[in-house]
């Protein structure tokens, strides 16, 4: 018997979507790595993951999320985060080149590997669509949010390092 099964993580336009509603975290002028993105994306889809991460003291409230979100466990076991993560590398980045292509974020300083939200509108239906969601999931936004303005991305104290989705021993900081 043969068994199809949907996993967001593998799916292009689903990943499209979670960038639209990440944008509002990145914004227009600072912009974020495009790896930062990857891993808030990442938290974004499989909020029940969010204990494992090493977090500061004052951010230890948070891992509350974990239980809050852990009906948004997928059904069956994923493989070691860290394959799934590097699994979805290239949906990811059809998703920000389909963006770029829109206009929704800057082509320019995606080719620095950061990514900037643009002042291009988002059409109006899916605007409204991603807004609900990010207000029904506001604390897992919050959240993501204070990832992306209070942990650097390299080093020992990175979100590369405290995530272990990337490898961080040789970045240079």
């Amino acid at each position: 018997m043969t068994q199809l099964s949907f996993q967001p993580a593998f799916d292009a336009f689903h990943a499209v979507f979670r960038f639209l509603r990440l944008r509002s975290v990145v914004g227009p002028s600072d912009g974020l790595a495009y790896d930062k993105l990857r891993i808030l994306d990442f938290y974004l889809l499989f909020p029940h993951k969010i204990r494992d991460i090493r977090l500061t003291a004052s951010h230890q409230k948070f891992k509350k999320l974990s239980d809050r979100y852990a009906d948004a466990k997928p059904y069956g076991e994923l493989p070691d985060i860290r394959l799934v993560f590097e699994r979805m590398r290239p949906m990811q980045a059809a998703a920000i080149q389909t963006l770029a292509a829109r206009s929704l974020v800057s082509a320019d300083a995606l080719k620095q590997s950061e990514v900037r939200a643009t002042e291009s509108a988002v059409p109006q239906r899916l605007a409204r669509r991603v807004a609900e969601m990010n207000v029904s999931q506001s604390d897992l936004m919050d959240f993501l949010a204070t990832l992306a303005s209070d942990y650097p991305l390299q080093g020992d104290n990175g979100l590369k390092a405290r995530t272990g989705l990337m490898e961080h021993r040789y970045d240079a900081i």
